[in-house]
């Protein structure tokens, strides 16, 4: 079974900085973990959290999801949650999920303490922290669907004109990816509310179709729209 492996430390002149270092998957099983390390600075009234993830190789929409879930609690206490060294695989599913407009994400901890207006020069004192048992933690996504506001470009004149009046859902949208590999979730959720209208269309949905047919990754959709290409 995959592991997760989290340490912290403090930055600051009075250590208000909380840097959260992931290392392993953030998945179903792990992301518990991972909430639960947040959740503890949250009782300590720590309120502006960098999360290096360095270390992780793959983080799912229960991973995801925590972060979006804590938002806005966080926010409402004047703090923030930042991401920083996401390798290009974990930020190309960042930039498809459309979560800048959620979260920011950094390149280095330097640049993630700058937009907390966080010195450099502070030495932060490391230390070991929490490692709690396994849970599973709810992928419903009902929490972080709203979060999300629906794309603004229109695309109701489509090139191509295919239609799809009895396509299953998922039919659809893999064929709106292979039509478009650029398309984002936000879009997706328009083009097949075009296509579909009387299906309950949503991100969250969409989101899963796309995990479940593996195109969540750049490469995954070209792949499937040469083979369209190709087969027609």
């Amino acid at each position: 079974m995959e592991d997760i492996r989290l340490s912290l430390s403090q930055a600051g002149p009075s250590g208000e900085l909380s840097i959260i270092r992931a290392d392993g998957v953030v998945d179903t099983l792990t992301a518990s973990e991972l909430e639960v390390a947040i959740d503890t600075l949250l009782r300590q009234d720590k309120y502006k959290i960098l999360i290096d993830l360095g270390g992780v190789d793959y983080i799912s929409s229960a991973g995801w999801g925590i972060f979006v879930s804590k938002i806005q609690e966080i926010r409402q206490k004047s703090g923030d949650i930042k991401l920083v060294n996401m390798i290009p695989n974990v930020y190309e599913i960042y930039e498809l999920l459309e979560f800048e407009h959620i979260i920011q994400a950094f390149d280095s901890i330097e640049r993630g303490k700058d937009a907390f207006n966080i010195s450099h020069a502070e030495s932060p004192n490391t230390e070991k922290v929490w490692k709690t048992a396994d849970k599973i933690v709810d992928e419903t996504g009902n929490r972080i669907q709203s979060a999300f506001s629906p794309g603004t470009k229109s695309r109701t004149q489509r090139d191509s004109g295919i239609v799809f009046p009895n396509a299953e859902p998922e039919e659809i949208i893999v064929n709106l990816v292979a039509e478009d590999p650029f398309s984002s979730i936000s879009e997706l959720v328009q083009d097949a509310s075009e296509l579909a209208p009387k299906v309950d269309w949503g991100w969250w949905r969409i989101f899963g179709i796309l995990r479940r047919k593996k195109l969540l990754s750049r490469r995954s959709r070209f792949r499937l729209s040469r083979r369209k290409i190709r087969g027609r």
